[in-house]
Order: C-alpha cells, then sequence, then structure tokens
C-alpha cells in the first residue's frame, strides 16, 4: 500500500510538473510580438474571408437543397437534388455551358500563345523594357465596363471605327457584335486584348528568373534561337505556365461583366454564357434555389480543370 501510495504521488508530481511546463511555455509564447502581430494579421483576413467567402459558400450550398423562401427563410423544406432537376430542365443550361466552354477555348488558345510569343520580345529587349510592359499592363488596370462600351462603340456594324477603317482600305465589313456568328469570337478577342498584361507579366517574371548561364552555353554551342526557346525555355518554365494555363482557365470560365455590357447573352442566345444564367434565375427569375445550383456546379467543374491541369501538367522537378 505504501509502495503504492508513493507511486501514485510520484506520477502526480510528474502530471504537475507536466502540466507546469506547458504552461510556462504557453506564457512564453504568449509573451512574444511575434504572436500578436500575427493575430493583428491574420485576425482582419479570417474575419473577411469568413463573412465574404465561406459563410456565402456554406449558405449557397443550403440555398441549392432548399426550396427557397424568400419572405420566410427560416421556413425554406429540404428538397434536396430538386433543384438540379429543375436546373436541368432549363433550355438555356446546354446553351450558356456550350458557350461558355467555347468561349473559354478560344480565350485559351488566344492568350497563351500570343503571351509566351510578347513576353519572349520583352524579355530580348535590351532598353526601354519598364516602358513596354507599362503599355502592355495597362490594359489591365483599365475598368473593364469602360472598356466593353468602347469597344461597343468601336464596333458598331454600322458607324463604327473598325468597319470605317475596313471600308476606306477595300476590305470587307463584319458585324462584330450584332452576328451570331461573330459576336462570341469578338468578345473572346476584347477579353485577350483586355488580360494579356497580366499573364505577359508573369511569364516575363518566370523567363527573367531562368539562369542566363543556360543560354549563353547554349550560343556558345550554335544553338539556334527557335531550339533554345524549345528545349530551355519551356521546360524550365514549366511551373510559370500551369500556374498561367489555371488562372486562365479559372477566369475564362467565370466571364460575366463583359458580355452583359458588350451583348447581354445576344444575339439570339449566341453568348449567352453560365455567370449571366446563374444572375438571371436568381434575379430575374427569383428561383435562387436553382441559382445556387448552378452555381455549384460551376465551382465544381472549374475545381476539376483545376485539379486536372495541376495533375497533368504540374512539372515534377525544380531548379
Amino acid at each position: 500500500m505504501v509502495s503504492r501510495a508513493r507511486s501514485a504521488a510520484a506520477t502526480a508530481t510528474r502530471v504537475t510538473d507536466r502540466a507546469g511546463g506547458v504552461g510556462q511555455a504557453i506564457r512564453k509564447i504568449v509573451r512574444r510580438p511575434q504572436l500578436w502581430f500575427g493575430a493583428v494579421v491574420l485576425v482582419p483576413t479570417v474575419i473577411s474571408y469568413s463573412l465574404f467567402h465561406f459563410i456565402p459558400m456554406f449558405r449557397g450550398l443550403w440555398l441549392a437543397v432548399v426550396d427557397f423562401d424568400p419572405i420566410r427563410p427560416a421556413a425554406s423544406s429540404f428538397i434536396g437534388l430538386a433543384n438540379f432537376y429543375k436546373l436541368s430542365l432549363n433550355p438555356l443550361l446546354f446553351i450558356a455551358m456550350r458557350n461558355t466552354l467555347l468561349l473559354a477555348t478560344m480565350q485559351f488558345v488566344l492568350m497563351l500563345p500570343l503571351a509566351l510569343l510578347v513576353a519572349t520580345c520583352l524579355v530580348s529587349v535590351k532598353r526601354g523594357t519598364n516602358l513596354y510592359q507599362g503599355f502592355i499592363f495597362l490594359p489591365v488596370v483599365v475598368s473593364l465596363v469602360a472598356i466593353s462600351l468602347l469597344f461597343r462603340m468601336l464596333m458598331d456594324a454600322d458607324v463604327g471605327m473598325f468597319n470605317r477603317i475596313l471600308r476606306s482600305i477595300g476590305l470587307p465589313t463584319s458585324r462584330w457584335l450584332a452576328s451570331s456568328d461573330s459576336a462570341l469570337p469578338s468578345i473572346a478577342a476584347i477579353d485577350v486584348w483586355k488580360g494579356l498584361g497580366f499573364y505577359v507579366m508573369l511569364l516575363t517574371a518566370g523567363m527573367l528568373n531562368i539562369p542566363g548561364e543556360l543560354h549563353d552555353q547554349a550560343r556558345v554551342d550554335g544553338v539556334s534561337e527557335w531550339q533554345r526557346f524549345w528545349y530551355i525555355t519551356l521546360p524550365l518554365l514549366g511551373h510559370t505556365l500551369v500556374l498561367v494555363m489555371v488562372l486562365l482557365a479559372i477566369g475564362s470560365l467565370q466571364v460575366y461583366t463583359g458580355v452583359v455590357v458588350l451583348t447581354n447573352g445576344g444575339p439570339g442566345n449566341s453568348t449567352y454564357v453560365f455567370n449571366l444564367l446563374i444572375v438571371q434565375e436568381a434575379f430575374s427569375n427569383m428561383r435562387f434555389g436553382t441559382a445556387a445550383a448552378a452555381a455549384l456546379i460551376q465551382l465544381a467543374f472549374v475545381f476539376v480543370i483545376s485539379v486536372v491541369q495541376f495533375k497533368l501538367l504540374r512539372p515534377r522537378w525544380s531548379y
């Protein structure tokens, strides 16, 4: 009995010592100014993300599975996947999906080679690089609404500047945004011009990060410019290219503002995109449940595309 009592007392002493040690360690951490600096920096960010990202996200999940009553939200009844079924009956759903995928494909095919070409030219320039970069990046910081209004005037089929220039040099004119055949490619071209500078800056930074000794050695060995680009620049630019591709895919699959200002989905639903469907379902038709279901489908599709790109294209090495 005495030995058991002594053992219990020793165990209690060790537990007390450990508790005291943990408490002392916690007190030391709390006294550090780095902890409070980190808290001051992170707490507003956490609050902001919670209010404007996480809470709306979970609210959207809830809206997608209930029969939402805007008058009495608390009385909204659970209906499971019924909103997704109602959305599938919307004849504009597949039109919106098709147009969004076509627009994203056109932007991707135009943007990536053009951004690579411009970034390669910028890296080769010896003087005035900052000036050229400023001109290329300028459309990125200009309001998309302002740019869309400007191009809507320039692309007017009757009195627009583009058709006047084409007539003056004897070339056939285009209906631009007024034709269902050319409206979507015209929007893609405007989006490429607007966002080109952002992707050029990313690719330029990636190219400048490649060790110059590799290019110097290749020149000494008589390697051509094209071979150096194909066998040195592109492989070593892999991480930056993946980032550019993912950002480009995410941005092109979520277009809305430019389409609304330029065509508002017309002519004949030829530019009716997915975000326009979501907004009209929610605020024109007052069907918040189907709008939330459509937003979840878009979220899932963008997430899958991003993960696939990371898995297939991300290099397994670094330098």
